[in-house]
């Protein structure tokens, strides 16, 4: 069995710094983490990933109104238009 320091629950934004803080102060540190990765919920499934889907929707939904302004797509070519309310219940 290791003998540790520090033993720091959980590697998010407050516990990989406090880690690498107690090892920067000599410290024999051990992270507990319920994830494969560092960073915790924002980074991985929470705010950074929600953003850039959002982001993504919104600019598939600024082009189809771009492209019927244009006459590109719409009922006139036999294109339906753009419903993202759709899109975002199939993603689940």
């Amino acid at each position: 069995m290791a003998d540790f320091d520090t033993i720091i629950i959980g590697a998010g934004p407050g516990g990989y710094v406090a880690a690498i803080r107690a090892a920067q102060l000599g410290q024999k540190v051990a992270v507990v983490e319920g994830r494969d990765t560092l960073g915790g919920t924002c980074l991985n499934v929470g705010c950074i990933p929600s953003k850039a889907l959002l982001h993504a929707t919104h600019m598939l939904h600024e082009t189809h109104e771009n492209f019927e302004k244009m006459g590109l797509i719409g009922a006139a070519q036999g294109v339906a238009p753009f419903d993202d309310g759709d899109f975002l219940a199939k993603l689940g």
